[in-house]
């Protein structure tokens, strides 16, 4: 993972990407527009990863396991079963 974080809920964090080309250009030598570029194409991923896992939450439906009959009724049914239904 990046130490720096491109994006804010979903969208782009400016400040972080010129940090980022600044650092790059002062690390790297190399020109700003260079550094610029490599910091948007850094930015681009981490935005299709964000955008890849938000997909897969929405799709993700959690499976339950089926219950065959009336499992409340089964759950009672043998504590109640020698007791009158009448409730006077």
């Amino acid at each position: 993972m990046n130490a720096f974080s491109f994006l804010k809920d979903g969208k782009f964090n400016n400040s972080e990407i010129m940090k980022h080309a600044h650092i790059l250009k002062a690390y790297r030598r190399i020109s700003l527009s260079e550094a610029l570029k490599q910091a948007w194409f850094l930015a681009k991923k981490q935005q299709k990863e964000y955008r890849k896992v938000e997909e897969e939450k929405k799709s993700f439906k959690p499976v339950f396991n089926a219950s065959k009959g009336n499992v409340l009724k089964a759950f009672f049914a043998d504590k109640y079963t020698n007791y009158d239904s009448y409730w006077r």
